[in-house]
């Protein structure tokens, strides 16, 4: 290749891994679903909060709103690296954990 690649997706289905360079590792919105509020009963209208999609990750600002049932659509400010589906994402209002799920595509 020449330069560095990073894995974009696998597709098992089709047993293919999608690679590609730094700039398309970056995604401003994701998908999660698994959801679990805890400082709320349920989401109704939109919401502003921090979203941590790693452990390390220092949270990022992002609007979430519930698309169906269990599934929230999360847009960030600012595009982050790495998004990954499968991995968790914790959302936060302040220091209080508002939920979290599992992150299911970008």
């Amino acid at each position: 290749m020449g330069h560095p690649v990073f894995v974009l997706a696998i597709r098992p289905e089709t047993n293919e891994v999608v690679i590609g360079n730094s700039d398309e590792v970056y995604s401003n919105k994701l998908y999660a679903d698994n959801l679990n509020f805890m400082s709320i009963e349920d989401l109704a209208d939109e919401m502003e909060v921090i979203a941590k999609i790693r452990y390390s990750h220092k949270g990022s600002n992002c609007t979430i709103r519930k698309i169906d049932e269990n599934k929230v659509e999360c847009i960030f400010e600012e595009p982050q690296r790495a998004v990954t589906p499968g991995q968790a994402v914790v959302f936060y209002d302040g220091d209080y954990v508002v939920g979290g799920g599992t992150i299911v595509r970008t």
